[in-house]
């Protein structure tokens, strides 16, 4: 290889893809440059477009919130403060501190409608049907994620788009080395031999207490569930569901204990578990990225995280805030900016940094990857400054080289860039197929206005409890008359949000007899601006007597509100490409010249809310408060030509597959190059892509374990190949 490098390795991304790759390869190189004191230092760069995000509020482990000054001042780190409003002041603070877009480049939220950029050409032209959210800071998609750490079934292993050579074993492997990775720490599960659980008094690195399971009202609570399949390799920990008994028959002894003890759990938890399962046997409480303490009368053991109790230090742990997907205020998430803050800077109580060899520069963005005539990568990336700083949103086009380059920037960015390098001649080798395979993991958000019991959508972790439906699924082949593999999950409402949910969605339906689209966001603004002024004109004279709307909590407005997310095995066909004039920088459509929400798992996620109506609607009538609406699918967001699936977990554009012809990249994620058809070795040397566009197919589940799982191997092949 010709010349020296800048770094040895140039990760291009901070989330699960980035972070578990990075972190499994600054714990190999330490080991070697301790081996070769004299030799030449294997070092790393992260590049990250956001910024670093912490709480601005005190902690069990940071009560003079410290974290802030130790990364701003200590070590010259762009940080922002969560939103920490829970009154429509939030709202405020979310829209005007928290997104991305112009030259706020450090926003939270990158939220995108692909399709036409400029106003008013939006108006008059039809989008791509797909609206993007995702995180932009230090951690990823980390930062905005449900903590759901949940492993899909093998059944979507059996698609044939898969390449994946590993045995059932290796599989578990990975998964389970994934769980620790994201429960206690890269670094911890890489080094324990006694995970799971982390054992009694070793010096382990770990920066978590491990996974939780969340389900009641406060910390320490038993919630007396019962647990199946923890023998099964599958998950170890187990899947844990309520227990309901049938009704006392008169004269008979009082039920056990856990019908009382279900008074304990999150009422969402609790609503949600004793419905679903009316559906299916594939329930249970999730896997959660989130500390929590155990139960006050769970005996120490090995099958406890001793660290959970706070015995040897104190640990923060869940709140019950409804907080998660806006910044967890007590600290309580298993965000990845935490073990990268660990590793690179080490920890504001003065725990030194685990290594001298990485190093974390954020708000870059990478314009595209030019490969070198003698081996190695030049990345072009733009260098923002901060918001604090005189000229914010300002950029530097710099530029650094690597012996080996991964690219975990999300399946957005990753995509932005390889059809970038493609298209400048940086890497003109790159597959034909570079953007297809799209999924939209099937996401799909849906609203149930009015349950029969208390549901408090504002209270608990934003997730607690999953149902998976049709798992007889075969997984192996596209027939859309057969029934998909789904999952749907309950969703809390963080309460900044909750008073905009409650008047929303009745104005949408309001809405849906049709307005003139022109006209519709300024109809839409007037009516909440009216609904508001007659509020407070009439609260003063009549709130002596009655109690008025304006005067309820955000917990009381979506009090019988239930919320829903669900997640399936869409075909995975669409294509990205990149955006002309006046466009988004991406546009994608599907192959088969479909609209994305017409694809066959809408209508089987909906068939399973409609199954599930029944059993929480207020009254047996057909009432359109108690059934479940998607409101971005509603027919008035048709006719203002604003039918966008929303989505948070893209995946594909970059997938793996056997051979160039059909892929970008092979298992490993090392990156193909069509020019080398005739050679042994069919790939770029030192290019890799480890994040979820490598994924071929919808998941049906949360990816960001799968993502994990595929990273940590990848991160395997390339230190066997150092």
């Amino acid at each position: 290889m010709d010349g020296a490098k800048d770094y040895t390795v140039v990760v291009i991304g901070t989330g699960f893809g980035g972070t578990m790759t990075a972190l499994s390869l600054a714990r190999e190189f330490k080991k070697r440059n301790e081996q070769q004191p004299d030799g030449a230092k294997k070092n790393i760069l992260m590049l990250e477009r956001g910024t670093w995000w912490t709480t601005p509020v005190g902690t069990v482990q940071d009560k003079e919130v410290k974290t802030y000054d130790f990364l701003a001042t200590k070590n010259n780190q762009p940080v922002q403060y969560w939103p920490s409003q829970n009154t429509f002041k939030g709202v405020i603070d979310i829209a005007t501190r928290c997104f991305r877009r112009g030259r706020n480049k450090d926003g939270l939220y990158d939220l995108t409608a692909l399709g036409w950029k400029w106003w008013p050409l939006s108006l008059f032209r039809r989008g791509d049907g797909v609206s993007i959210l995702r995180a932009n800071g230090v951690g990823g998609g980390s930062l905005v994620y449900s903590n759901i750490t949940i492993r899909p079934p093998d059944l979507i292993f059996n698609d044939p788009r898969w390449p994946l050579s590993w045995s059932e074993d290796k599989r578990h492997y990975y998964y389970n080395l994934a769980r620790d990775a994201i429960g206690y720490g890269v670094v911890a599960a890489r080094e324990a031999t006694t995970i799971p659980y982390v054992g009694k008094g070793l010096p382990l690195p770990n920066v978590n207490p491990g996974l939780s399971n969340i389900v009641t009202r406060s910390a320490r609570l038993n919630p007396h569930w019962k647990v199946t399949g923890e023998d099964d390799p599958f998950n170890p920990r187990g899947t844990k569901q309520i227990v309901i008994n049938p009704p006392r028959v008169p004269g008979s002894p009082e039920p056990p204990i856990p019908d009382r003890a279900n008074a304990l759990w999150v009422d969402r938890a609790r609503v949600f578990q004793t419905a679903v399962k009316q559906l299916t046997p594939e329930f249970g409480a999730v896997d959660l990225a989130i500390s929590d303490l155990t139960p006050e009368d769970t005996p120490l053991g090995e099958k406890e995280p001793p660290a959970n109790y706070p015995l040897e230090k104190p640990v923060n742990y869940c709140e019950r805030q409804g907080r998660c997907n806006v910044g967890c205020l007590p600290g309580a998430r298993h965000t990845l900016n935490k073990q990268l803050m660990a590793a690179a800077y080490g920890k504001p109580d003065g725990t030194p940094a685990l290594f001298d060899s990485l190093r974390i520069q954020a708000l870059t963005e990478v314009d595209f990857i030019k490969g070198l005539e003698g081996g190695g990568y030049e990345i072009h990336f733009d260098q923002y400054q901060h918001q604090s700083l005189r000229e914010p949103g300002r950029k530097t086009r710099m530029t650094v080289t690597a012996e080996k380059v991964i690219i975990a920037a999300g399946t957005m960015g990753t995509n932005e860039i390889m059809l970038r390098s493609k298209e400048k001649g940086g890497l003109p080798g790159l597959s034909d197929k570079v953007g297809l395979g799209f999924s939209t993991n099937g996401d799909y958000l849906a609203f149930m206005e009015n349950t029969k019991e208390r549901v408090r959508l504002t209270r608990g972790p934003v997730t607690t409890s999953f149902g998976h439906f049709n798992t007889d699924d075969p997984g192996e082949d596209s027939d859309p008359q057969k029934p998909k593999f789904h999952t749907i999950e309950d969703q809390g409402i963080p309460p900044a949000f909750a008073s905009l949910v409650g008047v929303g969605l009745p104005l949408i339906r309001s809405l849906s007899k049709g307005r003139n689209r022109h006209l519709f966001l300024l109809w839409a603004t007037f009516l909440w601006a009216l609904k508001q002024l007659k509020l407070y004109i009439r609260a003063p004279f009549v709130n002596a007597r009655e109690r008025q709307e304006m005067f309820k909590t955000e917990d009381e407005i979506v009090a019988n509100m239930m919320c829903i997310v669900g997640i399936g095995r869409e075909a995975a066909v669409g294509q990205f490409r990149l955006g002309g004039f006046g466009q988004t920088s991406l546009r994608v459509k599907r192959t088969d010249n479909k609209q994305f929400y017409e694809d066959p798992i809408y209508k089987d996620i909906e068939e399973s809310l409609k199954a599930l109506e029944t059993h929480l609607r207020a009254d047996n009538g057909d009432d359109e408060k108690s059934k479940f609406r998607n409101p971005f699918l509603s027919n008035v967001f048709r006719r203002f030509n604003v039918d966008s699936i929303t989505l948070s977990h893209p995946l594909g554009g970059c997938r793996m597959a056997k051979d160039v012809e059909h892929g970008v990249v092979d298992e490993y994620g090392r990156v193909f190059d069509k020019r080398k058809e005739d050679q042994e070795q069919k790939v770029y040397e030192g290019l890799y892509i480890a994040d979820g566009s490598i994924i071929p197919t919808a998941l049906g589940v949360n990816p960001s374990l799968t993502i994990s799982a595929l990273a940590l191997r990848i991160a395997d092949q390339i230190s066997k190949e150092l």
